[in-house]
């Protein structure tokens, strides 16, 4: 396991009147939580800082945002792998959808 584990994902934001966020929010925000479902277990949420590729902030309702996560737990090497899909989280309920990409590189 790795600490300071990247990977670049792609995001879909619920609308608000779906229960999404209330209002948009900076690119490189800490926020957020990333849910990984494991496998006979509870999912493994984890904090990361989410940075939006070519825009200013997360818009709820966005589809198909480019985002790099730059995770601070180890355990994000196990389950951010390629091809995995996460839930995204902010006050306690899921405010969006998420695939990772590709890993790249670490800090």
């Amino acid at each position: 396991m790795k600490a300071g584990h990247r990977v670049h994902a792609e995001l879909t934001l619920t609308l608000i009147d779906e229960g999404g966020l209330k209002a948009p929010m900076p690119s490189g925000t800490r926020s957020l939580l990333l849910r990984f479902p494991v496998s006979g277990h509870e999912p493994l949420t984890l904090g990361a800082e989410v940075t939006a590729q070519g825009q200013a902030e997360l818009a709820p309702g966005a589809d198909g945002v480019r985002v790099i996560v730059h995770f601070w737990a180890d355990e994000a090497s196990d389950v951010a792998v390629p091809g995995a899909r996460f839930a995204v989280w902010y006050g306690g309920r899921e405010v969006g959808r998420g695939i990772v990409l590709e890993e790249t590189d670490s800090a």
